[in-house]
């Protein structure tokens, strides 16, 4: 750390650090905060979760207006996810598997057999985790060790450093107030004064009353691979088609990589000496929402202000470590929805609405009580989603991901231009790339700052640069 290292920032050249220079006062005034010296600017970045334009609510207050008098438990006897008829079944099945064929026959680009072997690559890549966490963990009390002591807010500091290296976008937390368990399934889960989470024979999960808090975690599925999908078809007249195979992996693998996730992050709270239950909830979205992940977008699904509607899965795990909980956040992403409309214009199904105005009616599987956007699930999955349409997720403005340009450079130039060979590998050194940490480096690696932390390939984040 260079502490004490002052050094007192201009706007232009912060600006300048920006790419902004020259830009008016009106633009500079919106993008950028005012620093005094590097060390203010460096206090601004450490291990934040969002964004320094994200705004923070209270708890349990969305930018959606929520109706507690209706917001309730997910009754799925009666506000279950409309299937498509077996004809529409039918239909499909012979459609995709024409689609396929013909791709694979005429070796048409992005549909050839190649592109079909890489979308069935990802299939199935994961099992879940048990409910109540993987086996064959020896919690530290038994091995006369005691369990991890930290206050709530070190404990997500800690979390948020561990899921971010098994492959978490966003780490967040809730506490399970009565407001909060509305976002349970009716009748799914039982809290009572027991040791250790049960099921019974009527699936009914009972969870120990001390595992008060919900731990929330994102998974980011690959934009730029997403892009890949998207192609246009004459059926489908100023629509955007079923998916191209080429790009169908970005899908399939978030799911892989989500469960791939919930087994390291089971497993680390579990060998903390806590337990680590997930049981109970289908309408995850609204996890990510309460806990400050993010925005509801017009998709009806979790947008974010770093990637968009890159966020395939908003995953949890009920515990009793401590956490803090995390506020909810307004990026003006669903302000933003009001008048974009991409995801709308360019849907097959036309299963997203084009009103500027969220509304409270909520139709078939979309849970009643706020004010947003919803999708027609039937229109949806008639046409295929989510394996055969991921127009939505793809369009959004705000899935644009940052990249850095030196690396590339250095290795391009050292591909074609040897004579720099030597200069590189000084500079290697220099800034001691592979050399070992000391204790303090060592500690401090649980607060890294995440938003310029780049050795950590968090799954979802497309072409990484380093």
């Amino acid at each position: 750390m260079m502490s004490g290292f002052h050094s007192t920032l201009s706007r232009r050249d912060f600006m300048k650090g920006l790419g902004l220079a020259g830009a008016g006062i009106g633009v500079a005034g919106a993008v950028a905060p005012t620093f005094n010296d590097l060390d203010q600017l460096a206090a601004t970045t450490t291990n934040k979760r969002h964004p320094w334009w994200v705004k923070e609510n209270e708890l349990n207050v969305l930018t959606s207006d929520i109706d507690w008098n209706v917001f309730a438990q997910l009754d799925k006897k009666t506000t279950g996810m409309p299937s498509p008829s077996a004809e529409n079944e039918a239909l499909r099945a012979e459609r995709d598997k024409k689609f396929d064929l013909e791709g694979m026959t005429q070796k048409i680009p992005g549909r050839d057999v190649r592109c079909a072997a890489l979308a069935d690559m990802v299939t199935g890549l994961q099992t879940a985790a048990p409910w109540d966490g993987p086996s064959g963990i020896v919690p530290p009390q038994e091995n006369g060790a005691s369990a991890w002591q930290g206050t709530p807010e070190d404990n997500m500091t800690m979390l948020r450093a561990a899921l971010h290296l098994a492959g978490a976008a966003q780490v967040g937390a809730m506490e399970l107030t009565e407001k909060m368990l509305r976002n349970f399934d009716k009748g799914a889960v039982v809290f009572e004064d027991i040791a250790k989470g049960t099921v019974d024979a009527k699936k009914v999960y009972h969870i120990p009353q001390k595992a008060k808090y919900l731990l929330t975690y994102s998974i980011q599925q690959n934009y730029v691979q997403c892009i890949y999908q998207l192609r246009e078809d004459p059926a489908y007249p100023g629509k955007l088609a079923m998916p191209m195979p080429l790009g169908r992996p970005a899908i399939h693998r978030a799911y892989g990589d989500g469960r791939y996730t919930e087994w390291q992050a089971m497993r680390f709270v579990k060998n903390l000496g806590y337990g680590a239950y997930k049981a109970g909830v289908t309408t995850n979205v609204s996890l990510g929402l309460f806990s400050g992940l993010g925005e509801q977008g017009r998709a009806t699904y979790m947008m974010t202000p770093r990637s968009g509607l890159m966020t395939r899965i908003t995953n949890y795990i009920i515990t009793d470590l401590p956490l803090a909980p995390t506020n909810p956040i307004d990026f003006g992403g669903s302000k933003f929805c009001e008048t974009c409309m991409r995801c709308a214009e360019k849907c097959p199904s036309d299963a997203l609405g084009t009103q500027k105005e969220p509304t409270w009616d909520a139709g078939p599987g979309n849970k009643p009580g706020y004010k947003g956007w919803r999708v027609d699930w039937l229109k949806c999955r008639e046409v295929g989603a989510p394996s055969r349409c991921g127009v939505c997720h793809t369009l959004c403005p705000f899935n644009h991901p940052n990249e850095g340009m030196i690396h590339p450079i250095v290795r391009s130039t050292a591909a074609t231009t040897p004579i720099f060979n030597s200069f590189f590998a000084t500079m290697d050194r220099t800034f001691a790339y592979a050399e070992p940490k000391s204790p303090e480096e060592l500690e401090a690696w649980w607060t890294r700052d995440l938003e310029n932390w780049r050795p950590d390939v968090t799954h979802g984040a497309g072409k990484f640069t380093w």
